[in-house]
């Protein structure tokens, strides 16, 4: 019996090949599109039919991709980047081959956050052998090249978190000495959190008359750079506990707090800024939302990596720049 078609799935094959060419590699980003909890999603499953639905959620999570594609320029080549201040001079754009494989990556992150990311995985049995395989057999059918390529897009999210959603201390008071100087007026409106157990002090009132809220957006830019995370030791671990959010989630937040101060579906709904309030009280609400499993509970994704490359006998890997690094 002969299959009807209509005019617009007749368009498939050129809509999926236009994916691919903007948005590849597809047969990365269609196993996220198509998990769900009841497969590992290291088993192979059956190709998906092509639908205007899965076209859809590949334009989704593409667009999150290439984002991060056009973000990884100014964040890696950062002159804020300690180990090599001199880094901006060395910035370009990502040549289609390196945007490749930073969307590739990017999907593969998302599916391990989507996969072991979340409450049924708590703090006790990260260390469980029975858990440890699991995780790891996601990382197996990837190359040791293609793990540096992780890594690397993962120390990019870690700089946008610590930079513009959740900067330590030092970075806040750094910022602060950098705009104002030593001038001890101004340090009213530093806010840093020495007590680890105690919520922040509320901030204090602006300095500026209070505007309508289309109008004091870059206001609330100053407000969240000023509010800082803890000392190094603490802020460390709450690197780790954000990194579990899936590169989606943690670019709607660099979004927020560093770009349209619009949180949206992210934050129960929440439509960006609410006047008087915080973008870090909006930020820590979220993530005491998730519940007790995500905090304290760090990312597991780079110890899967180094316990992948352990099995195949090979050194530790030099994930950072492994997108844009020659011959990789």
């Amino acid at each position: 019996m002969q299959t009807l078609t209509t005019p617009f799935q007749q368009r498939f094959p050129i809509l999926f090949s236009a994916a691919e060419r903007q948005l590849g590699p597809l047969h990365s980003a269609i196993p996220l599109c198509t998990h769900n909890s009841s497969q590992a999603p290291h088993l192979p499953r059956p190709s998906p039919p092509p639908s205007l639905s899965l076209l859809r959620q590949i334009l989704d999570v593409g667009t999150i991709a290439n984002a991060w594609a056009d973000l990884y320029p100014s964040i890696h080549w950062s002159s804020s980047n300690n180990d090599n201040p001199d880094a901006s001079s060395s910035r370009r754009l990502l040549t289609s081959t390196e945007r490749y494989r930073l969307r590739r990556a990017c999907y593969r992150i998302w599916l391990y956050s989507l996969a072991y990311h979340h409450a049924s995985f708590p703090r006790y049995s990260r260390r469980q052998p029975a858990t440890i395989r699991l995780r790891a057999a996601l990382l197996r059918g990837w190359s040791t090249a293609e793990l540096a390529e992780i890594l690397d897009l993962q120390a990019v999210l870690r700089k946008a978190l610590e930079q513009h959603i959740c900067p330590s201390n030092g970075t806040v008071i750094r910022r602060h000495k950098e705009r104002y100087g030593h001038d001890s007026s101004r340090d009213s409106m530093l806010i840093v959190n020495h007590h680890l157990t105690c919520p922040p002090p509320p901030p204090p009132p602006p300095p500026y008359p209070q505007k309508s809220q289309s109008h004091c957006h870059h206001h609330h830019w100053q407000d969240q750079t000023w509010q800082g995370w803890g000392d190094d030791v603490h802020h460390y671990y709450v690197l780790e506990d954000m990194l579990k959010f899936d590169p989606g989630e943690i670019y709607q937040l660099y979004d927020f707090c560093a770009g349209s101060g619009r949180l949206g579906e992210i934050v129960g709904g929440r439509d960006g800024w609410q006047p008087g309030g915080s973008k870090k009280t909006v930020v820590e609400t979220h993530v005491a939302e998730m519940g007790d499993w995500f905090v304290n509970n760090g990312q597991t994704l780079g110890e899967t990596v180094d316990f992948v490359v352990g099995e195949r006998g090979e050194d530790e890997i030099e994930g950072e720049g492994a997108i844009v690094r020659a011959g990789v």
